[in-house]
Formats: C-alpha cells, structure tokens, sequence
C-alpha cells in the first residue's frame, strides 16, 4: 500500500506545549510506577492520548535528583530506502521519486514515496524544502532481518539501497521515549564542571573522565573530532573540542564564535547559557601585535569554523570561500595561522601536515618568556610551558618577533552575546553540540547561530530534523541545574528527538534556558560510576556502546 508521510515535527512540537504546562493544568493521562508522584502532565512527546510514566524520584546525594519519564510505543517501521538519483536518497522533485516508484513496479516491487519537510522560520533559515523519499516494505519494530532480505532481493534486482527506521526521518511518532533528568539544586555543597580525559588531543569516555574527577554524576559535553565512518577526522586528534572549552578559567578551545554553551560556576551565575565568543592576542617585546587564531588545535584547520583572519570552506562546487560564520562539524581552512599549545593538549605539538612546508614552534616558559625556536616546528611541550605554533605568513611572524628571553604578552576575553566578559576564577564551559532551545521560557532554536543550516541553500542540515539520541542541559528559575539524556535509536525502547521536540520537553521540565550538548552516540548519563542511558552509536548496532569522546561535563562534591 502506498503511503505518503509528512513531517509536521514543528507544529506537532509547538501544539504539544501550548496544550500542557509543567504542573498538569491540562493534564491528560499520567501514570505512575511504585510511590506516588505529584501530577507533571504528559511529555510533549507523539500525539494526545499517549501515557506518561513517571519513574519516582530517586535521590542520588543531597542536593541531587535522577528522575525517568517514558511515553509511547512503536508504530514506525523498518524499510528499504532507494538511492533515486546519483548521490541522492531524497530529492525535492517528486518527478524523480515517482519515476523510481514506477521501475521498482515493473520489476515486481511496491514502492512509496514518504515526505519530510520543516517550514522556514526564525532560527531555521528556509527550513527544510519538502523532501522525498523511495521505499519498499513496512516492517515492524522488532523485524528489521526482514527488512534485511527485502534489501538483498532489492540489490538482485539492480537497485541502490539502505535499511532504515522510518522514527528518524523526523515525521509525526507515537515514539516510545525514554527520558533520564538530573536535578541539582544549586544550593547543595557541589561543583559543576567542564572536564577533559588525559589530555585535550585525545578522546575518552564519559564513564573514564567521570571517574578521574571524582564526579556523582558526568554526561558528555561538546561536539568534537570524532573520527568515524560518517565524520571522518579532520585533524587527527579525535578529543580535540569543536569550539569553545573552559576548564578553571583557562581557555583550552577557542569559540566557534557566537555558538551557543552552558557555563558553568560563572560570575554572577552557577549556570549560565548564552553565544559566546573568544579572542586571544598577543604583544610581542617589540611592541608588534597578533592575533591567535586558535588554542590547543592543528594550525590551518578550524573545525566547525567561526574563526578570524583568512578563513575559508569548501562550496558545493569545492571551491575555497571565505568563511567567518560558525559552521557545525564543518573544516575551515588558512594557510597562515598562529595557534597556542598548551600542557592541557598532550605532551607534543603535532608536527606540519602534509603541504606544509613552512612551520615554526616558539616555546616559552610558564610567563610567555621565548626559551627555544624550533624549525619547523613539532616536538614536546615542557611542563607548564606554552608553545606558539605559526604556518605560512604565521610562522614568518614568529620568526620576526620571537628572541630568546625576551616575553610575550598574552591577551584573552571570552565574551557573551551582549560583548560582556563571562571570565571568573572558577569558570567552566563547554560549547553545544547543537542550539539553543529554549531563553527565559520560551522555545528559542538558533539553528543560524550554530552552524546548523547549509551555509549555501540556508536549508536545516539533517542534525536539526532527524530524530536523534540528545543530550540536553539547562537552568532554572531557581538556578537548579538539569541534565537530560533522551536515548534514541532503540526501535522497541526509545527513537530519540528531533531539535523542536528537545526545545519543547526541555519547557516542559521547567527549563528557563537551555541547549543541546553532543549528541547521536555521544549521548551518555552515569551517576555514581553507573551507566543509566544505553548509548547507541547507530540504528543496527548490536548492543550500547559508551563512546569516547571530548569532553564531559561533571558535577562532584564541594
């Protein structure tokens, strides 16, 4: 039977929140397992009539609550998805769907054409234009094997194809969810915090940097190089943060600037989300001044972009373009670039990539005082020493202002959307993985202000319609911190959320401001040692998988 699906996510997400409030003044149906709840309404999740479970409260320490709330059940399916033209497994023009649904037909197959689109909007560019999608066979939750032998019969027949979930296009879902929400109370004796594994460069698990911290409980935190089959690595250093991170004050990733992060033990403010910018310069002995490209990063390569000076992406036509706006896991490119190195990024500074062939290392002591030149440049970073690492047009500026004993003078601000300082003795900070979602109250997505559009069709990029596995952090009216994991990609437990549908749970728990951190398989929650969520790196992985990764955001005893 030939169906077509529309994605109305948006209007679905934003219909759910008028309807319900977080005290369940338009309750629908609730229930609760084990010791009584005081009533929340259901989960702006899927359609009305869906029941909310509501886990009791567990207290993990004083000052800290794990609640879980799930909702739904699996209606979607598994199917055969066609590639239609060339590269192409959706198209806007559904004169190609309908051409592929037709040759599937004389070889004996049923196809159909399924539709996801998001209308244009604020903080959404053009939105996404209505896509089509060809596919065979509707098969339930807990078959995809048959799903599998249609694909191989597909294949025999001359056709391109993929299995898929039909939950992640994004389209109207009965779900089911699973939701995990960490409450702490902001008067409690802890401490929030931004951390890293062993070094910057590399990446760790959630569960190993949890531990070294000595945290109660730890999520994942930013995007970062991951170096998978679907992100290949752009830099060759799979922990390196895309975009801002702050440890005790310390700036160790500079911002994609103007990307939306959660600070943490602020001025002013335990919990703190907001667009953030960075600079760093520095003052040589003669007076000449530079600016610092990037911190604790390979020279000539900006991931996710949102940088300075000269640098440049690839367009569609894989031409370079100058690019200064933040781009989600997106390459920048300059060939002449000044980047600090500090102890925090491992024990070398990575030696010139491939094209290189003028580089320089300037290695200076604890106080910026120049102790060595090294041409060209890679080698080790001394204990609590900074090295200055230049390329191109970069490496000659080094090289002109650099004498052995003589000091720079380092210059940084970390700033928010109104141009203030953010900067205290205790700062943590961690960029998102995705936008904002929700600001004083109410829904905000910044999906511009990310890097979350194409930067050549102004279109949505998938991260932002598809359902996913979220991590979701935010701050109340009363400073309570809250944590929030949303598994996905478990067809029969919980299909993870699309960007609105973040926004509108987050409300919905009483976020005053909030954002969305890593997500996909980053996606971890442990407390106490213990992992609570099932990280799933794909739709058809065998079984949970905790993933390294950049950096995690901890909260551990005062």
């Amino acid at each position: 039977m030939k169906r077509v699906r529309r994605m109305t996510a948006l209007a679905v997400a934003l219909g759910a929140m008028a309807a319900l409030s977080p005290t369940g003044a338009t309750a629908t149906a609730m229930a609760t397992e084990g010791a009584a709840q005081a009533p929340v309404g259901r989960m702006p999740l899927g359609p009305e009539g869906l029941v909310t479970v509501v886990k009791p409260a567990e207290v993990v320490s004083p000052g800290i609550t794990y609640e879980k709330y799930t909702q739904g059940q699996a209606t979607d399916n598994w199917s055969v998805e066609l590639l239609i033209t060339g590269s192409s497994w959706s198209v806007g023009n559904r004169v190609y769907a309908d051409d592929l649904v037709g040759r599937l037909a004389a070889k004996g197959f049923t196809g159909r054409v399924d539709v996801r689109e998001l209308p244009a909007g604020p903080g959404v560019g053009a939105g996404l234009p209505r896509q089509h999608m060809v596919r065979v066979g509707a098969f339930g939750a807990d078959r995809p094997a048959e799903a599998d032998a249609l694909l191989q019969s597909l294949q025999a027949a001359g056709f391109t194809g993929r299995t898929v979930y039909t939950a992640q296009d994004g389209n109207p879902s009965t779900g089911p969810w699973e939701v995990r929400v960490v409450r702490i109370d902001p008067s409690a004796a802890l401490t929030f915090k931004a951390v890293h594994g062993s070094d910057v460069a590399s990446a760790q698990t959630v569960r190993d940097m949890g531990e070294a911290a000595g945290a109660l409980v730890a999520v994942n935190g930013s995007d970062f190089d991951i170096d998978s089959p679907n992100n290949p690595s752009f830099s060759g250093f799979d922990g390196d943060p895309q975009g801002l991170y702050v440890q005790g004050n310390n700036l160790l990733s500079e911002a994609n600037n103007g990307r939306t992060a959660l600070l943490l033990e602020g001025a002013g403010s335990r919990v703190r989300v907001d667009e953030v910018s960075s600079r760093t310069q520095v003052t040589a002995h003669d007076g000449a001044v530079r600016a610092i490209d990037g911190i604790n990063r390979v020279p000539g390569r900006n991931i996710g972009c949102g940088g300075i000076g000269d640098d440049a992406r690839k367009d569609g036509a894989g031409r370079l373009v100058p690019e200064l706006r933040p781009l989600r896991n997106t390459l920048c490119v300059d060939d002449n670039e000044v980047v600090v190195f500090r102890p925090e990024w491992g024990s070398e500074t990575p030696s010139p990539r491939a094209g290189v062939t003028n580089s320089v290392d300037v290695v200076m002591d604890g106080n910026w005082v120049v102790k060595d030149v090294r041409d060209p440049a890679g080698g080790p970073i001394p204990a609590g020493s900074r090295v200055l690492q230049g390329i191109g047009a970069g490496a000659d500026w080094l090289r002109a202002h650099s004498l052995p004993g003589k000091a720079f003078k380092p210059g940084t601000s970390i700033t928010d959307s109104k141009g203030a300082s953010v900067t205290s003795p205790t700062l943590s900070a961690a960029a998102g993985g995705g936008p904002a979602l929700v600001r004083n109250g109410e829904v905000l997505i910044n999906a511009d202000a990310n890097g979350m559009l194409n930067p050549d069709s102004n279109v949505v990029t998938n991260a932002v319609v598809q359902r996913h596995p979220r991590t979701l952090a935010g701050v109340t009216a009363t400073g309570e911190l809250l944590l929030v994991t949303v598994d996905g990609r478990l067809p029969q437990t919980s299909v993870g959320v699309t960007i609105h549908e973040a926004a509108a749970l987050m409300q919905w728990l009483g976020a005053k401001d909030a954002l969305s951190l890593g997500s996909g398989g980053d996606t971890t929650l442990l407390i106490k040692g213990t992992l609570y969520n099932r990280p799933m790196d794909s739709w058809r992985a065998a079984a949970p998988t905790e993933r390294k990764v950049g950096n995690a955001i901890v909260v551990v005893p005062r």
